[in-house]
């Protein structure tokens, strides 16, 4: 499997002549307040990127973009979605094929299996996070779930993950301008959550994402970080992690 990190929280996959995306957002208009600059500093792959099947954990619009299924899903890509986002989805993209699945459910073709599995959205959204496993190598991507108690039933129900993709900015946020009341708890994992859940996927090796890009004083709050925080945090939980940036590239023989 080759592994390509894109942006904030997205994932290329390539396995078995298939590529496989995973919250691939390449359209951060909508975020620009609290993006900033940054939002000139993104990965632009749209126009070569050609996709055999499209997975998002959930419908915040920086991990679902339609553009981005628009633009890269083949004419006989499938699009694979969690059976709760199903209504909405097919309202916005009613001409694309669809691979619906329960939790747990999985769904294999060349090779490639996919699973999706529990997840608990920060602000009480629809969310799962998703297990995709070629037979060589197995990953986990987690979106941008807060701590649940689930993580050592997926661990026990769910061996041999290779990496757990995992947000690690324990964001604050501040949306009471769309309703949402103020609260000082993290609304995605923080770096120490992170690293506790990798350990209970018993992963080998925690991949951090969703960090980084966002911030505003105001409404993004995140948890900042260094190499060092990353260090101490891995020897005190008893896992290791690997550091992609936006671009770069993994490969598993």
């Amino acid at each position: 499997m080759e592994i390509q990190k894109l942006n904030w929280a997205g994932v290329k996959l390539t396995s078995h002549n298939k590529t496989i995306l995973i919250d691939a957002v390449e359209d951060f208009s909508y975020y620009k307040p609290v993006l900033g600059d940054a939002v000139e500093n993104l990965i632009e792959f749209s126009d070569h990127v050609q996709a055999d099947y499209i997975l998002f954990t959930h419908m915040h619009l920086d991990h679902f973009d339609k553009g981005v299924i628009r633009k890269c899903l083949k004419k006989d890509g499938k699009l694979i979605i969690y059976a709760g986002l199903e209504p909405i989805v097919r309202k916005l993209v009613p001409d694309v094929e669809m691979i619906v699945l329960d939790l747990d459910e999985t769904f294999t073709e060349n090779n490639i299996t996919f699973k999706p599995v529990f997840a608990m959205d920060g602000v009480g959204e629809i969310q799962s996070s998703w297990i995709v496993d070629d037979g060589d190598t197995k990953i986990f991507h987690g979106g941008d779930t807060i701590w649940h108690n689930q993580f050592w039933k997926l661990g026990k129900e769910n061996p041999n993950i290779d990496y757990a993709f995992l947000p690690v900015n324990g964001v604050v946020v501040n949306f009471e301008i769309i309703g949402l009341e103020y609260s000082p708890v993290p609304a995605s994992l923080n770096l120490k959550e992170a690293f506790a859940a990798a350990h209970l996927l018993h992963a080998r090796k925690l991949v951090p994402i969703h960090y980084g890009l966002f911030a505003h004083e105001k409404c993004y709050i995140p948890q900042v970080f260094d190499e060092q925080d990353l260090k101490n945090i891995s020897e005190e939980v008893g896992q290791e992690y690997l550091i992609l940036k936006d671009g770069a590239m993994l490969v598993e023989s």
